[in-house]
């Protein structure tokens, strides 16, 4: 069965909660340790209203690159990262990420960052 991985920040996506939090404007020197991340493509501004999550390898990636523990190291509150199984409908996928309309997703709960990286093998 295929799953696919969301990190949140309350009700907040990570990459929302990072913008929030470490800003770019006014800019955050955080953001000078921040690893690259322009392999993933910036769809979701696409989808207004929709929301991403990462797929096996999107996951794998994200982790490897340091992306994730820098994004985990910014925000102001505790990270969860909630598992999903495809969506019956998908509005935009790549190799990285889905994006979808979040009334589609049957959510289950999620683990603690911590809990997630021993309980997951990427």
């Amino acid at each position: 069965m295929e799953h696919f991985y969301r990190f949140v920040v309350g009700s907040m996506g990570i990459y929302e909660a990072v913008d929030k939090d470490c800003p770019k404007h006014p800019y955050d020197t955080r953001r000078d340790a921040k690893p690259d991340g322009s392999w993933v493509p910036k769809k979701g501004p696409n989808f207004p209203g929709a929301i991403s999550f990462w797929t096996k390898k999107g996951l794998k990636k994200y982790i490897e690159s340091g992306l994730c523990a820098w994004h985990v190291s910014v925000v102001k509150g505790g990270v969860h990262v909630e598992k999903i199984t495809r969506p019956g409908s998908v509005l935009y996928e790549d190799e990285y990420q889905i994006i979808v309309d979040p009334k589609h997703v049957v959510r289950q709960k999620g683990l603690r960052y911590d809990e997630f990286l021993v309980n997951t093998p990427v």
